[in-house]
């Protein structure tokens, strides 16, 4: 099965500091000219399943392009970008610092750290890969498309590639981009990454992927 990871379209918080994981906000102008944008590059390819997750900036770019591939969405919540509990709508700089806080713990461990209230990046990844093995279990053969957030794509693209948690911020994945990965049960292929070249005639879009990845981190 391939299945092709589309990251919903920009919203009016794209870009800033806040953390927005369940908070359920619109896709701005531009996100809906991304939106556009991709689903005219999927135009007339044929796929098995269009999945989304239920909040309104992924549902709405998944409506999109199934009107571009013909299919309706199916809205899974087990989709959902990852549970960020109490820091929802903070950023990481209204945190303390310091020994045995939340962002000490989030810088050793990222991937297994629980958001407080909420779940780890690890947890979003096990919901995510349990959608992975439903969709190949009914389309060993197909190619799918799954629509959702910059952390439940990391998050899942790490467990496929049997990466330690931690290192699921290895893969940039920016608003409106397409990853695409073939799956069988001989293993797993990367045949796309961040792929955003449908974008180039938009203006630049803001985004918090960092420029480098992380700091190693101490076994």
């Amino acid at each position: 099965m391939k299945v092709t990871f589309v990251r919903h379209g920009a919203n009016q918080f794209t870009g800033s500091p806040r953390l927005v994981g369940r908070t359920d906000v619109p896709l701005s102008e531009l996100g809906k000219k991304q939106a556009d944008a991709v689903a005219a590059r999927l135009a007339g390819r044929l796929f098995d399943a269009l999945w989304s997750s239920p909040l309104q900036r992924c549902a709405d770019t998944a409506r999109t392009i199934g009107a571009r591939v013909d299919l309706e969405p199916l809205f899974d919540a087990r989709l959902l970008e990852v549970n960020l509990g109490k820091l929802e709508g903070l950023s990481f700089g209204d945190l303390p610092n310091g020994p045995k806080t939340f962002r000490e713990r989030w810088g050793k461990r990222p991937g297994t750290t629980r958001f407080p209230g909420g779940e780890t990046i690890a947890q979003c990844g096990a919901r995510g890969w349990k959608v992975l093995e439903e969709l190949y279990d009914r389309y060993p053969d197909g190619h799918v498309v799954v629509v959702c957030h910059m952390f439940a794509i990391q998050a899942m693209l790490a467990r496929i590639f049997l990466l330690k948690p931690h290192l699921f911020r290895t893969f940039a994945i920016d608003v409106a981009s397409l990853t695409t990965v073939q799956m069988a049960k001989g293993g797993f292929r990367l045949l796309q990454l961040n792929d955003v070249s449908h974008l180039d005639s938009l203006p630049v879009s803001p985004t918090m992927t960092p420029a480098a990845l992380p700091a190693r981190i101490r076994p």
